[in-house]
């Protein structure tokens, strides 16, 4: 005979396993980070990077010392992020970059400025300029 009414199953006790995690540091943290690059490879790609404690736990930065170390770090981001969650022991460990952004000023001349800059670059447009005189409007 069978039945459909609920039978009381054993459960095994739940075990919760307590590890403690040594508090990362800002030397821990530029530490684990030379020892990614050096176990990885990627000496030269992380040497552009400079990690630093982010504003919460379980958060690190780096900020970029050249333009173009996010675009070479993101395709090791996760190896090198497995790296560091081993050597800390921190499983949820994170990175976020800062990228390094060069600005140029925008250099607004006169018409009179302009023709300066050129005819000290090319002295021969001086002749130019007795045969169109009214070039710079």
């Amino acid at each position: 005979m069978f039945s459909i009414k609920a039978s009381s199953i054993r459960q095994a006790p739940v075990e919760h396993i307590t590890v403690e995690v040594k508090e990362l540091t800002e030397a821990d943290l530029k530490t684990y980070w030379q020892e990614a690059g050096e176990a990885l490879g990627l000496s030269e790609i992380l040497a552009d990077g400079l990690p630093k404690m982010g504003e919460r736990p379980g958060l690190f930065e780096v900020d970029a010392q050249s333009v173009a170390f996010l675009q070479n770090f993101r395709p090791h981001k996760v190896d090198v992020m497995e790296f560091m969650r081993k050597k800390t022991g921190m499983k949820m460990l994170d990175c976020k970059v800062n990228p390094l952004f060069v600005e140029k000023t925008e250099v607004i001349y006169s018409p009179d400025d302009k023709y300066a800059a050129m005819l000290a670059a090319n002295p021969s447009l001086a002749e130019l300029r007795k045969l169109f005189p009214m070039v710079d409007y």
